[in-house]
């Protein structure tokens, strides 16, 4: 996503594997803090490329508009996991994805 600040790639590996499928790749991808034209506050984008398209979060200011960003990056990683995916940092499956 142009302007990101920070990207991820993520493998998600279902839980009951289906012969002949290799693991989801996703980027998950957030953008600088901008401030908004209408009503003063923040934004960054966020998005989980193919799950979910880029949208906008807001803040009062900039710390607080990248904070929800990752937290809104942060529950679609848990919604994926809710589903059954293990999801890891490459395609060998050898590196479990875990955020602080």
């Amino acid at each position: 996503m142009k302007g990101a600040i920070a990207n991820l790639e993520i493998y998600a590996f279902e839980r009951v594997e289906t012969p002949g499928a290799g693991p989801r790749r996703l980027s998950l991808a957030i953008t600088a803090p901008e401030r908004r034209e209408e009503g003063g506050g923040w934004a960054c984008r966020v998005a989980l490329a193919d799950l979910h398209r880029p949208r906008p979060v807001e803040g009062r200011d900039s710390f607080e508009a990248l904070a929800a960003a990752v937290a809104c990056a942060r529950d679609w990683i848990e919604a994926l996991e809710a589903e059954g995916y293990v999801l890891f940092r490459d395609r060998a499956g050898e590196r479990r994805l875990e955020l602080p």
